[in-house]
Protein backbone atom coordinates (compact mmCIF):
# COMPACT_ATOMS: atom_id res chain seq x y z
CA UNK A 1 0.00 0.00 0.00
CA UNK A 2 1.34 3.46 -0.84
CA UNK A 3 2.03 5.33 1.99
CA UNK A 4 0.91 9.27 2.22
CA UNK A 5 2.10 11.30 -0.39
CA UNK A 6 3.94 8.46 -2.37
CA UNK A 7 3.96 8.19 -5.64
CA UNK A 8 2.76 4.81 -7.83
CA UNK A 9 4.84 6.96 -11.36
CA UNK A 10 4.56 3.86 -13.71
CA UNK A 11 7.45 4.22 -16.13
CA UNK A 12 10.02 7.19 -15.39
CA UNK A 13 11.06 10.89 -15.70
CA UNK A 14 9.02 11.58 -18.82
CA UNK A 15 5.51 10.28 -17.19
CA UNK A 16 2.50 12.53 -16.64
CA UNK A 17 2.52 14.96 -13.83
CA UNK A 18 1.40 12.94 -10.42
CA UNK A 19 -0.88 14.79 -7.67
CA UNK A 20 -1.94 13.42 -4.17
CA UNK A 21 -5.29 15.12 -4.56
CA UNK A 22 -7.29 12.88 -7.37
CA UNK A 23 -9.94 12.74 -5.18
CA UNK A 24 -11.38 13.27 -1.93
CA UNK A 25 -11.14 11.63 1.23
CA UNK A 26 -8.64 9.21 -0.18
CA UNK A 27 -4.81 10.03 0.35
CA UNK A 28 -3.03 8.11 -2.01
CA UNK A 29 -1.05 9.19 -5.06
CA UNK A 30 -2.33 9.27 -8.69
CA UNK A 31 -0.37 9.78 -12.19
CA UNK A 32 -2.44 12.69 -13.81
CA UNK A 33 -2.37 13.09 -17.33
CA UNK A 34 -1.50 16.62 -18.70
CA UNK A 35 -4.50 18.56 -20.39
CA UNK A 36 -3.89 18.05 -24.73
CA UNK A 37 -1.29 19.97 -26.59
CA UNK A 38 -3.78 20.65 -29.72
CA UNK A 39 -2.78 19.12 -33.23
CA UNK A 40 -2.65 16.01 -34.88
CA UNK A 41 -0.21 13.94 -32.96
CA UNK A 42 0.17 11.65 -36.27
CA UNK A 43 1.45 14.60 -38.40
CA UNK A 44 2.94 16.66 -35.48
CA UNK A 45 5.35 15.89 -32.94
CA UNK A 46 4.24 18.42 -30.19
CA UNK A 47 0.95 17.24 -30.12
CA UNK A 48 -1.24 14.51 -28.35
CA UNK A 49 -4.76 14.41 -29.87
CA UNK A 50 -6.54 12.79 -32.80
CA UNK A 51 -8.49 14.85 -35.03
CA UNK A 52 -12.18 14.90 -34.57
CA UNK A 53 -12.71 13.23 -38.22
CA UNK A 54 -9.99 10.65 -37.55
CA UNK A 55 -10.95 7.15 -38.85
CA UNK A 56 -8.26 4.18 -38.07
CA UNK A 57 -7.11 2.24 -41.51
CA UNK A 58 -8.38 -0.85 -42.20
CA UNK A 59 -6.58 -3.90 -40.18
CA UNK A 60 -4.27 -6.21 -41.97
CA UNK A 61 -6.59 -8.80 -41.38
CA UNK A 62 -9.78 -8.92 -40.24
CA UNK A 63 -11.75 -11.85 -38.69
CA UNK A 64 -15.39 -11.18 -37.52
CA UNK A 65 -18.54 -13.30 -35.14
CA UNK A 66 -15.76 -15.81 -33.95
CA UNK A 67 -17.14 -18.31 -31.11
CA UNK A 68 -15.34 -17.98 -28.09
CA UNK A 69 -18.15 -19.79 -25.94
CA UNK A 70 -21.43 -21.63 -26.90
CA UNK A 71 -24.19 -18.48 -26.00
CA UNK A 72 -24.84 -16.54 -28.90
CA UNK A 73 -23.68 -13.33 -27.62
CA UNK A 74 -19.91 -14.83 -27.05
CA UNK A 75 -18.55 -13.76 -29.91
CA UNK A 76 -15.33 -11.42 -30.97
CA UNK A 77 -13.69 -9.84 -33.70
CA UNK A 78 -10.43 -9.88 -34.15
CA UNK A 79 -8.41 -6.81 -35.86
CA UNK A 80 -5.16 -7.94 -37.05
CA UNK A 81 -1.75 -6.20 -37.91
CA UNK A 82 1.02 -7.56 -40.32
CA UNK A 83 2.61 -8.75 -37.84
CA UNK A 84 2.14 -11.90 -35.84
CA UNK A 85 2.69 -12.01 -31.86
CA UNK A 86 1.28 -8.86 -31.22
CA UNK A 87 0.17 -7.43 -28.04
CA UNK A 88 -3.48 -7.53 -27.70
CA UNK A 89 -6.27 -4.57 -26.92
CA UNK A 90 -9.06 -6.13 -26.17
CA UNK A 91 -12.07 -4.43 -26.41
CA UNK A 92 -15.38 -4.26 -24.02
CA UNK A 93 -18.18 -2.20 -25.84
CA UNK A 94 -20.88 0.46 -24.01
CA UNK A 95 -24.22 -0.20 -23.95
CA UNK A 96 -25.22 0.07 -20.15
CA UNK A 97 -24.84 -3.81 -19.60
CA UNK A 98 -28.06 -4.08 -21.67
CA UNK A 99 -27.35 -3.19 -24.73
CA UNK A 100 -24.40 -2.22 -27.42
CA UNK A 101 -22.78 -4.19 -30.07
CA UNK A 102 -19.18 -5.29 -30.74
CA UNK A 103 -18.84 -3.13 -33.66
CA UNK A 104 -17.82 -0.08 -34.82
CA UNK A 105 -14.66 -0.20 -32.26
CA UNK A 106 -13.77 3.78 -30.63
CA UNK A 107 -11.01 5.29 -32.74
CA UNK A 108 -9.27 5.45 -29.48
CA UNK A 109 -9.04 1.67 -29.78
CA UNK A 110 -8.95 0.40 -33.10
CA UNK A 111 -6.13 3.15 -33.52
CA UNK A 112 -3.87 0.92 -32.13
CA UNK A 113 -3.73 -1.84 -34.78
CA UNK A 114 -1.84 0.46 -36.86
CA UNK A 115 0.51 0.61 -34.07
CA UNK A 116 1.41 -3.16 -34.57
CA UNK A 117 -1.40 -4.32 -31.71
CA UNK A 118 -4.50 -6.45 -31.91
CA UNK A 119 -7.40 -5.48 -31.25
CA UNK A 120 -10.26 -7.66 -30.21
CA UNK A 121 -13.81 -6.61 -29.93
CA UNK A 122 -15.94 -8.91 -27.20
CA UNK A 123 -19.50 -9.60 -26.83
CA UNK A 124 -20.82 -10.93 -24.09
CA UNK A 125 -24.19 -11.83 -22.33
CA UNK A 126 -26.65 -9.08 -21.42
CA UNK A 127 -28.71 -7.84 -19.09
CA UNK A 128 -31.67 -8.79 -17.77
CA UNK A 129 -31.66 -11.82 -19.27
CA UNK A 130 -28.18 -12.59 -17.73
CA UNK A 131 -27.82 -10.40 -14.64
CA UNK A 132 -23.97 -10.05 -13.12
CA UNK A 133 -21.81 -11.52 -13.05
CA UNK A 134 -22.18 -13.72 -16.26
CA UNK A 135 -20.78 -10.77 -18.69
CA UNK A 136 -17.80 -10.78 -16.34
CA UNK A 137 -17.12 -14.22 -16.44
CA UNK A 138 -17.38 -14.47 -20.29
CA UNK A 139 -14.68 -11.37 -20.27
CA UNK A 140 -12.64 -13.76 -18.59
CA UNK A 141 -13.47 -16.69 -21.28
CA UNK A 142 -12.36 -14.52 -23.50
CA UNK A 143 -9.20 -13.92 -22.18
CA UNK A 144 -8.62 -17.60 -22.18
CA UNK A 145 -9.72 -17.94 -25.75
CA UNK A 146 -7.05 -15.50 -26.89
CA UNK A 147 -4.57 -17.70 -25.06
CA UNK A 148 -5.28 -20.62 -26.72
CA UNK A 149 -5.40 -18.96 -29.64
CA UNK A 150 -2.45 -17.74 -29.25
CA UNK A 151 -0.96 -20.96 -28.83
CA UNK A 152 -1.94 -22.59 -31.75
CA UNK A 153 -1.90 -19.60 -34.05
CA UNK A 154 0.99 -17.43 -33.09
CA UNK A 155 -0.97 -14.56 -33.96
CA UNK A 156 -0.90 -12.59 -31.55
CA UNK A 157 0.43 -12.49 -27.85
CA UNK A 158 -1.67 -14.22 -25.01
CA UNK A 159 1.03 -12.88 -22.37
CA UNK A 160 0.21 -9.34 -23.29
CA UNK A 161 -2.98 -8.06 -23.00
CA UNK A 162 -4.84 -4.79 -22.09
CA UNK A 163 -8.51 -4.88 -21.26
CA UNK A 164 -10.17 -1.53 -22.70
CA UNK A 165 -13.53 -1.05 -21.92
CA UNK A 166 -16.14 2.15 -22.44
CA UNK A 167 -19.14 3.31 -20.03
CA UNK A 168 -20.48 -0.44 -18.94
CA UNK A 169 -17.32 -2.20 -20.86
CA UNK A 170 -15.15 0.20 -18.95
CA UNK A 171 -16.58 -1.03 -15.62
CA UNK A 172 -16.28 -4.33 -16.60
CA UNK A 173 -12.67 -4.53 -17.49
CA UNK A 174 -11.86 -2.59 -13.72
CA UNK A 175 -13.70 -5.91 -12.56
CA UNK A 176 -11.84 -8.56 -14.79
CA UNK A 177 -8.57 -6.44 -13.71
CA UNK A 178 -9.40 -6.99 -10.09
CA UNK A 179 -11.02 -9.70 -9.86
CA UNK A 180 -8.48 -12.98 -10.77
CA UNK A 181 -9.56 -16.22 -9.09
CA UNK A 182 -12.87 -14.69 -8.18
CA UNK A 183 -16.10 -14.30 -10.91
CA UNK A 184 -14.14 -17.42 -13.38
CA UNK A 185 -16.09 -19.66 -15.29
CA UNK A 186 -16.52 -23.03 -14.45
CA UNK A 187 -17.56 -24.94 -17.81
CA UNK A 188 -13.72 -24.38 -19.16
CA UNK A 189 -12.61 -26.52 -21.84
CA UNK A 190 -8.99 -28.62 -20.80
CA UNK A 191 -7.09 -25.89 -23.16
CA UNK A 192 -8.69 -22.91 -21.14
CA UNK A 193 -8.14 -24.29 -17.84
CA UNK A 194 -4.48 -24.00 -18.14
CA UNK A 195 -4.29 -20.57 -18.25
CA UNK A 196 -5.67 -17.57 -16.35
CA UNK A 197 -7.84 -14.29 -16.58
CA UNK A 198 -4.95 -12.22 -15.32
CA UNK A 199 -4.14 -9.07 -17.96
CA UNK A 200 -1.14 -6.92 -18.39
CA UNK A 201 -3.25 -3.57 -18.11
CA UNK A 202 -6.98 -1.77 -17.95
CA UNK A 203 -8.07 1.00 -19.63
CA UNK A 204 -11.53 2.14 -18.35
CA UNK A 205 -13.16 5.25 -20.08
CA UNK A 206 -16.47 6.86 -18.08
CA UNK A 207 -16.83 3.32 -16.49
CA UNK A 208 -18.27 2.98 -13.47
CA UNK A 209 -17.00 1.52 -10.42
CA UNK A 210 -19.13 2.17 -7.22
CA UNK A 211 -22.42 0.93 -7.65
CA UNK A 212 -23.48 2.57 -4.58
CA UNK A 213 -23.10 5.82 -5.68
CA UNK A 214 -24.83 5.29 -9.17
CA UNK A 215 -27.34 3.89 -8.08
CA UNK A 216 -28.82 6.67 -5.95
CA UNK A 217 -27.33 9.33 -8.76
CA UNK A 218 -30.05 11.30 -10.13
CA UNK A 219 -29.46 10.38 -13.37
CA UNK A 220 -32.88 9.24 -14.84
CA UNK A 221 -31.53 5.96 -16.38
CA UNK A 222 -28.67 4.92 -13.51
CA UNK A 223 -31.27 3.27 -11.12
CA UNK A 224 -32.69 1.11 -13.96
CA UNK A 225 -29.77 -0.16 -15.71
CA UNK A 226 -28.17 -0.91 -12.47
CA UNK A 227 -31.32 -2.94 -11.27
CA UNK A 228 -31.37 -4.72 -14.80
CA UNK A 229 -27.45 -5.50 -14.36
CA UNK A 230 -27.82 -7.02 -10.74
CA UNK A 231 -31.83 -8.59 -11.72
CA UNK A 232 -33.18 -6.51 -8.46
CA UNK A 233 -35.74 -4.03 -7.79
CA UNK A 234 -35.28 -2.59 -5.44
CA UNK A 235 -31.53 -3.23 -4.99
CA UNK A 236 -29.59 -4.17 -1.50
CA UNK A 237 -26.35 -2.82 -0.46
CA UNK A 238 -24.52 -6.41 -0.50
CA UNK A 239 -25.82 -6.41 -4.23
CA UNK A 240 -24.17 -3.49 -5.60
CA UNK A 241 -21.42 -3.60 -3.59
CA UNK A 242 -20.88 -6.98 -4.72
CA UNK A 243 -20.60 -5.19 -8.55
CA UNK A 244 -18.77 -2.55 -7.56
CA UNK A 245 -14.77 -2.11 -7.83
CA UNK A 246 -13.75 -0.98 -4.31
CA UNK A 247 -14.11 -4.37 -2.66
CA UNK A 248 -11.77 -6.23 -5.07
CA UNK A 249 -8.67 -4.23 -4.60
CA UNK A 250 -6.57 -6.36 -2.42
CA UNK A 251 -4.54 -8.20 -5.06
CA UNK A 252 -1.86 -7.48 -7.71
CA UNK A 253 -3.15 -4.75 -9.37
CA UNK A 254 -2.28 -3.90 -13.16
CA UNK A 255 -1.49 -0.85 -14.06
CA UNK A 256 -4.80 0.95 -14.41
CA UNK A 257 -5.91 4.32 -16.63
CA UNK A 258 -8.91 6.37 -16.04
CA UNK A 259 -10.55 8.62 -18.31
CA UNK A 260 -13.58 10.88 -17.41
CA UNK A 261 -15.59 13.51 -18.77
CA UNK A 262 -15.52 16.49 -15.77
CA UNK A 263 -19.68 17.31 -17.03
CA UNK A 264 -20.42 13.69 -17.42
CA UNK A 265 -24.28 13.47 -15.74
CA UNK A 266 -24.12 9.64 -15.73
CA UNK A 267 -21.11 8.70 -14.46
CA UNK A 268 -19.82 11.28 -12.44
CA UNK A 269 -16.72 11.32 -12.92
CA UNK A 270 -15.34 12.71 -9.06
CA UNK A 271 -16.79 9.75 -7.35
CA UNK A 272 -16.43 7.18 -10.19
CA UNK A 273 -13.61 8.24 -12.03
CA UNK A 274 -10.97 10.19 -9.89
CA UNK A 275 -12.28 7.85 -6.70
CA UNK A 276 -11.63 4.64 -7.97
CA UNK A 277 -7.70 6.03 -9.50
CA UNK A 278 -7.12 6.84 -6.51
CA UNK A 279 -8.44 3.80 -4.60
CA UNK A 280 -6.11 1.63 -6.97
CA UNK A 281 -3.12 3.73 -6.61
CA UNK A 282 -3.69 3.36 -2.75
CA UNK A 283 -3.78 -0.56 -3.00
CA UNK A 284 -1.24 -1.44 -5.41
CA UNK A 285 2.55 -1.53 -5.01
CA UNK A 286 4.10 -2.59 -8.07
CA UNK A 287 1.83 -0.75 -10.62
CA UNK A 288 0.54 2.87 -11.45
CA UNK A 289 -2.79 4.81 -12.08
CA UNK A 290 -2.98 7.27 -14.63
CA UNK A 291 -6.55 9.65 -14.49
CA UNK A 292 -7.12 11.46 -17.49
CA UNK A 293 -9.57 13.93 -16.73
CA UNK A 294 -11.38 15.77 -19.78
CA UNK A 295 -12.68 19.06 -19.26
CA UNK A 296 -15.79 20.75 -21.18
CA UNK A 297 -16.96 16.49 -22.11
CA UNK A 298 -19.79 14.20 -20.87
CA UNK A 299 -20.39 11.29 -21.03
CA UNK A 300 -18.90 11.06 -25.04
CA UNK A 301 -15.43 12.00 -25.15
CA UNK A 302 -14.32 12.73 -28.44
CA UNK A 303 -10.72 12.28 -30.54
CA UNK A 304 -9.69 16.01 -30.17
CA UNK A 305 -10.50 16.03 -26.54
CA UNK A 306 -8.46 13.77 -24.74
CA UNK A 307 -5.01 12.65 -24.69
CA UNK A 308 -4.58 9.61 -26.97
CA UNK A 309 -0.67 10.12 -26.61
CA UNK A 310 -0.96 9.79 -22.93
CA UNK A 311 -3.60 6.32 -23.57
CA UNK A 312 -0.83 5.32 -26.15
CA UNK A 313 2.56 5.75 -24.12
CA UNK A 314 0.80 3.67 -20.79
CA UNK A 315 -0.91 0.91 -23.20
CA UNK A 316 3.00 0.71 -24.45
CA UNK A 317 4.28 0.51 -21.12
CA UNK A 318 1.53 -1.78 -19.54
CA UNK A 319 2.82 -4.39 -22.12
CA UNK A 320 6.65 -3.82 -21.67
CA UNK A 321 7.03 -2.17 -25.88
CA UNK A 322 7.13 1.13 -24.29
CA UNK A 323 10.12 3.14 -22.34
Amino acid sequence: MLLSGACAVFGGADSPRCSDTAAPGVNACVVVVPDPRPGDLRLAEDADVLPADYVAPDAHTTMRDVAYGDAPAQKLDLYLPAQPSAPVVMYLHSGGWVGGERAPVPSMALRFVERGYAVVSVGYRLAPEHPFPASVEDVKRALRWLRVYSQEEGLIDGDRIVVFGTSAGGHLASIVAATPGRFEPTDLTASEAQFESTVSGVVSAVGPTDLVAFYESPHPWAKGLTEALLGCDPCESEQLVEASLFGYLDGDLPPAYWVYGEDDDLVDSVSQGAAAASAWAENSDASSSWYDSVAECGHNIECDTRNQRSLEQFVDRAVGSGP
